[in-house]
């Protein structure tokens, strides 16, 4: 096996990891991790750049493994119509068997890699909408605190209301009892008065009386 299928063949094995990494059922915590990770990491968009590259020269490998395997059948047609070489014909169907595991190599590698592709999208699309779940989950929470102490505030007012409409009504009843008491005030004021003017009015009549007498 050459350089470059070895490496190809690496990849697959490379993708297969990555796959049962994916979709195994790992706990919650590594999986947000590995997935923060690949949603955050400026060094996971040059990695997946340069496997687009590397997907190029796999799918390059593909197309020329085709073009080799019908050159192959080509020639052991030609070979059969004209003489049986049996060395030639073993060395054709090596040729055409080391071919078609080229062909199966690049060729699940580069399906290997559509699925992976696929896949990945739909995992990081799901934690986007983990992390948006979880952070309006955050905001719903906050908001109801918010509501939850808005709702205290008001029935406080409420009760510092009340308890001013309570001291309202009692200044009025004790500015009523004051009115009262300045009207009854008045009228024994009143009252004085005239007694006072009665009471002088009897004691200069007396004090004439008692100087008629005395003459």
């Amino acid at each position: 096996m050459t350089i470059y299928y070895t490496l190809t063949f690496g990849i697959l094995v490379t993708e297969m990891i990555l796959f049962g990494l994916i979709v195994l059922p790992l706990p919650s915590r590594w999986r947000h991790a590995m997935l923060s990770f690949a949603l955050h990491s400026p060094q996971m968009e040059k990695a997946m750049y340069a496997l687009k590259i590397v997907f190029g020269f796999i799918f390059v490998l593909f197309i020329d493994t085709i073009n080799r395997l019908q050159r192959i059948e080509a020639e052991a047609e030609a070979e059969q119509q004209h003489h049986h070489d049996y060395n030639y014909e073993t060395s054709l169907k090596a040729k055409k068997f080391y071919s078609q595991r080229n062909l199966y190599l690049t060729g699940f590698t580069l399906f290997l890699s559509l699925i992976l592709e696929r896949t990945s999208a739909l995992v990081l699309e799901l934690a986007k909408r983990e992390e948006e779940l979880k952070s309006a989950k955050n905001q719903t929470a906050e908001i109801t605190k918010g509501q939850k102490r808005l709702i205290d505030m008001e029935d406080d007012y409420k009760k510092q209301v009340e308890a001013l409409n309570v001291q309202i009504r009692e200044l009025k009843r004790q500015n009523l009892d004051y009115d009262t008491l300045k009207k009854q005030a008045d009228q024994q004021q009143k009252e004085f008065d005239r007694l006072a003017t009665e009471y002088n009015k009897l004691e200069s009549t007396l004090k004439e009386d008692e100087s008629k007498k005395d003459i």
